[in-house]
């Protein structure tokens, strides 16, 4: 997964790049989403190099306070 978000991410930074110059490489798309296409194609590759992590728990210590913890059952006192 990290090679596809690395190949997304780079064709981003190519297709920023060569707007500058004049040649878009997205010209299958509308214009008004061409313009943006370079950041969402760059997002799609941040989220194939996130994606392996965004599936498992963190193991952040800041994160454990607000997990669930088991609640203690009190007895009624009669």
């Amino acid at each position: 997964m990290q090679v596809v978000g690395y190949i997304f991410i780079i064709f981003a930074v190519a297709d920023f790049g060569l707007s500058w110059m004049g040649y878009n490489l997205t010209p299958f798309l509308p214009a008004a989403i061409s313009k943006f296409s370079p950041i969402i194609i760059g997002a799609i590759g941040y989220f194939f190099l996130n994606a392996q992590n965004m599936g498992s728990g963190s193991d952040d210590p800041a994160l454990d306070r607000f997990r669930d913890k088991p609640r203690n059952k009190r007895k009624k006192k009669k």
